[in-house]
């Protein structure tokens, strides 16, 4: 029995939520935003981590031993986190950090190795993802904290780019080589001429050039200090990422494309 492409997608997804969203959680420091904003980021790392170890659960091989702990390890510190941060993060805090992405990098690397065009994808997509979502709920946060400068959601704005940037390149280079036949006229590939074409263009449509297009908005309302119309599109440009993510994962996972 294998793994249906549905399990593939849902598991590959969540985990990439998660593990983006612990990772970009110092980028804003706690003390500006108070220690709600870091509780509201936990509760969706733990949140996803319990989907993605349900769907791991009824996933073949399933959960050997190794997961089993990696899983038990970030909700148990996670749980701490959410249950004694303070608005300053303390050692003790950072120490809990730092076992939480080691913990991620060595699950993931568990999960997706010998493959090493997964682990790049995987990680190009976590970043996406995470600092997508970051953005939006910290733009969110700037109705419980209305004196907060905007120079922090800039600087998500900065490393939400840098990430595109890298992802577009990334993809474009497997365009231009492995899925260059899918893309030929007449192929029997992937889904067929037709709906290769339709893939591939709305996940470079959809999950590339809408979010970047609504991000520059995003910027200049940050810039007119706006703040509160910045996140409504911060909410737009999340939908597109995370569509344009589940497509991306879709030709990964059923063609190997990772774009």
């Amino acid at each position: 029995m294998t793994n249906s492409v549905t399990q593939i997608i849902t598991h590959t997804f969540l985990l990439a939520l998660a593990f983006g969203t612990q990772l970009l959680s110092p980028v804003v420091a706690s003390r500006l935003t108070g220690v709600g904003f870091y509780k509201l980021g936990t509760s969706i790392v733990l949140a996803s981590l319990v989907l993605v170890f349900g769907v791991a659960y009824f996933m073949q091989p399933g959960l050997d031993t190794f997961s089993l702990i990696a899983f038990g390890i970030l909700v148990v510190t996670n749980i701490i986190t959410f249950a004694f941060h303070k608005d300053e993060k303390t050692w003790l805090m950072w120490s809990l950090y730092i076992i939480q992405i080691v913990t991620f990098v060595f699950l993931i690397f568990h999960t997706y190795l010998p493959n090493p065009l997964w682990i790049m994808f995987f990680f190009f997509s976590a970043l996406l993802l995470g600092i997508s979502n970051f953005s939006m709920i910290l733009g969110h946060y700037y109705l419980v904290v209305p004196k907060l400068s905007e120079e922090p959601l800039i600087y998500c704005l900065y490393i939400f780019w840098s990430v595109m940037f890298l992802k577009i390149m990334a993809s474009l280079t497997i365009i231009f080589t492995t899925a260059t036949p899918y893309l030929q006229e007449g192929t029997f590939l992937g889904d067929g001429y037709t709906f290769n074409w339709l893939f591939i263009s709305m996940r470079y449509l959809w999950g590339y050039a809408a979010p970047l297009i609504l991000s520059f908005f995003t910027f200049k309302l940050c810039k007119l200090r706006s703040l509160q119309s910045a996140t409504g599109v911060l909410y737009i440009v999340e939908f597109f990422v995370i569509v344009g993510e589940l497509i991306s994962v879709y030709l990964m996972a059923k063609h190997g494309l990772a774009l």
